[in-house]
């Protein structure tokens, strides 16, 4: 009597694959590959669900076992058949991703992989790798798009109900308004009009053309400290009577 495939690991199932007398361990890998088959041509990525899909009689635990030996891998590269999407993961790690990163799926990584027969030591191992963590990162992102337009009907269901939080976070999620926010400042124009309101009270022209010159130089972002002020009539007289007195100075 033969043994039941439920009962058989991966190494003699496999063994069992390559007797002389195809057994029934060879018409459940042809039962799998036809159904894997059959989801590459309706354009499904060849992954644990769809081929369940294809063929209701199959159990996960068969295809499973089936997915994981060399003979089924050869037999999908035979037929350009893609069973994975990134060519640096394993056929069992491209199916913990889609498993365990499914939005429907809400059981943490260790219970899944423990479902799906992956000790805790491999998916470590796992998640080490730079490939599989890059996948993983790369694949959750994706998912979390997938949930934003999810995320904008829900906002949407509860304005419409007039929850006044997701009112105004939607005001601020658009810029409509935003209490909290500080108004954007052109700091050109306020010195243009600081500019205004100086020269309307200094007489002194000298003076006005110093002080446009340095509110000029901020606007530009320079320092005001780096503006020659044009000298006033009073600093060229000092200047001078300072030349005058001293060589006399200097002849004492």
């Amino acid at each position: 009597m033969e043994e039941s495939t439920d009962n058989l690991d991966l190494s003699k199932f496999e063994s069992k694959l390559y007797k002389s007398q195809p057994g029934k361990e060879q018409a459940l890998f042809e039962k799998v590959l036809a159904a894997a088959v059959a989801a590459d041509r309706r354009g499904f990525f060849v992954e644990m669900q769809t081929v369940l899909d294809q063929d209701p009689s199959l159990k996960t635990a068969e295809v499973e076992l089936v997915f994981e030996t060399s003979k089924f891998q050869r037999a999908m590269e035979d037929r350009g058949v893609k069973t994975t999407n990134n060519p640096n993961l394993t056929l069992r790690q491209e199916t913990f991703l889609q498993a365990y990163l499914n939005p429907l799926n809400l059981k943490p990584p260790q219970v899944l992989a423990k479902q799906m027969k992956i000790s805790i030591a491999e998916l470590d191992g796992w998640m080490r790798d730079k490939h599989f963590a890059g996948a993983f990162s790369a694949k959750a992102e994706d998912n979390l798009k997938k949930y934003l337009p999810i995320a904008d009907q829900a906002l949407g269901q509860m304005v419409q109900s007039g929850d006044m939080k997701a009112i105004t976070f939607l005001n601020q999620l658009t810029g409509r308004f935003d209490a909290n926010a500080r108004s954007s400042i052109d700091v050109g124009s306020l010195l243009l009009q600081v500019q205004d309101i100086v020269l309307r009270h200094v007489r002194d022209p000298i003076t006005k053309r110093n002080i446009g010159r340095e509110l000029m130089a901020l606007a530009q972002g320079n320092s005001p400290i780096t503006v020659i002020p044009e000298p006033q009539p009073d600093d060229i007289l000092i200047s001078e009577t300072t030349i005058e007195i001293l060589p006399a100075n200097e002849g004492n």
